[in-house]
């Protein structure tokens, strides 16, 4: 039982560092287009809860950190309003390094998890849990960076 948890661990870890190595190849290329702030040291926690996230409104500077913490008895998954479901997420995360490619699916997301991002570049990011909302309805919230 202890080399399945130290195994998955280890599997993490190197998801962690290839995902770092192609974000920066990617990020290199990228870096003239859309301006980036630098991470202000703040951090926010957004609890995600049996069919809402609390707050579900919020507003925060670009370079702050946010917390997602799953606080429910289910699993949850948090996506942009323009993604359809977790398989779409997985697509978006391989494909595009874009501030809008963010989020976390449902099987990495049970309770108890929780999902951090820096949000270092302004707009306003709407996104929804689709086991228990949609776009726009039922468990969803908007950050707004500015």
């Amino acid at each position: 039982m202890g080399s399945m948890k130290t195994l998955r661990v280890s599997s993490i870890v190197v998801s962690a560092v290839l995902l770092m190595s192609c974000g920066a190849d990617s990020q290199d290329s990228e870096a003239t287009s859309i301006a980036t702030v630098a991470p202000n040291g703040e951090v926010i926690t957004i609890q995600v809860l049996d069919n809402s996230y609390r707050p579900s409104d919020y507003e925060i500077k670009a370079g702050t950190e946010v917390v997602f913490e799953n606080r429910g008895r289910n699993d949850h998954n948090i996506l942009p309003d323009s993604i359809k479901d977790d398989a779409g997420l997985t697509a978006l995360l391989a494909s595009d390094m874009s501030p809008a490619s963010w989020g976390i699916e449902s099987s990495a997301f049970t309770p108890g998890d929780s999902f951090t991002h820096l949000f270092n570049v302004p707009g306003v990011y709407k996104f929804y849990c689709s086991i228990h909302g949609a776009p726009g309805a039922g468990m969803y919230g908007t950050l707004t960076v500015s």
